[in-house]
């Protein structure tokens, strides 16, 4: 009795053993993210070491150490292969379809994050990332203390919603419709964005539909810095941005690459450039 007692103490330790290694190794080691968007949440989730290839769009501090695997377009397949990783984060709105498909064929697995419009898509992306790394209850942590925060900026915002225009270009003016990530940012900040009767993402427009519509706010993006900004604007003396100087340029990076911590500091920025 006491034979078989000991064996099956052996035989369930030994079981419990390779269970535990089998848990160990369904957490990724090596990651390379293929977009500064996947980085950023990769990042608010504290796995940032095992982060080993990055694209050349990331930020300077994050390419230390670091393999730059190409552009978001076009990532260099050979610099991915000889990183060995066990995933490859890619996204839908970043990253070409036929680019994903190859890496998948080449025997690597690859997670594709889904397109971000609102705020609920960015929080499902998080989750994901949250789970692959085994990092669930640190990022319902995160996003329960944000929604707390947001719900607050729902209640103390103003009632009466101010116009934002959002410009990501000069030449040509190009402006967002409805169905983008920075009309929700404006929504709930307490804006309305001027185009958003648009449902198109990105439109090219006129600088005399800008003024039709009269935006209380200008907000730039882009290559071209806030003077230039403010510059091409100051000649429409009667759009009331213009009249009372509220005329910004944001952190491309920032507004472009969202964590849900960066969405709240966005909303936060925003609505201190809606103020009277």
């Amino acid at each position: 009795m006491r034979k078989i007692f000991t064996l099956f103490i052996i035989y369930f330790s030994v079981v419990c053993l390779l269970h535990a290694r089998d848990i160990q190794k369904q957490y990724p080691e090596r990651v390379v993210s293929l977009g500064p968007y996947i980085t950023e949440n990769l990042l608010l989730l504290g796995v940032d070491k095992k982060i080993v290839g990055i694209t050349i769009h990331d930020r300077l501090e994050i390419k230390k150490n670091r393999v730059i695997v190409g552009t978001l377009l076009d990532p260099n397949i050979e610099a991915i292969i000889r990183l060995k990783p066990d995933i490859v984060i890619a996204s839908k709105e970043g990253n070409r379809k036929q680019t994903v498909e190859k890496i998948k064929n080449l025997g690597i697995t690859v997670e594709t994050l889904e397109e971000v419009i609102t705020y609920n898509d960015l929080k499902k992306n998080f989750l994901t990332l949250a789970k692959i790394f085994g990092k669930t209850d640190e990022a319902n942590q995160i996003i329960s203390n944000i929604d707390k925060k947001l719900a607050d900026i729902k209640k103390s915002r103003p009632k009466n919603r101010k116009k934002v225009f959002w410009q990501l270009g000069t030449k040509p003016l190009v402006t967002v419709g409805e169905n983008t990530y920075f009309n929700q940012l404006t929504m709930i900040a307490g804006g309305t964005n001027i185009f958003a009767d648009i449902k198109t993402k990105y439109i090219t427009i006129s600088a005399e539909e800008v003024i039709k519509r009269n935006p209380d706010v200008i907000i730039g993006m882009g290559m071209e810095e806030n003077t230039q900004i403010f510059e091409f604007w100051k000649q429409f003396k009667n759009i009331e941005a213009v009249k009372k100087n509220k005329i910004f340029k944001v952190d491309d990076y920032m507004f472009c690459s969202p964590t849900p911590e960066s969405f709240l500091k966005s909303v936060q920025m925003l609505m201190e450039m809606l103020k009277n």
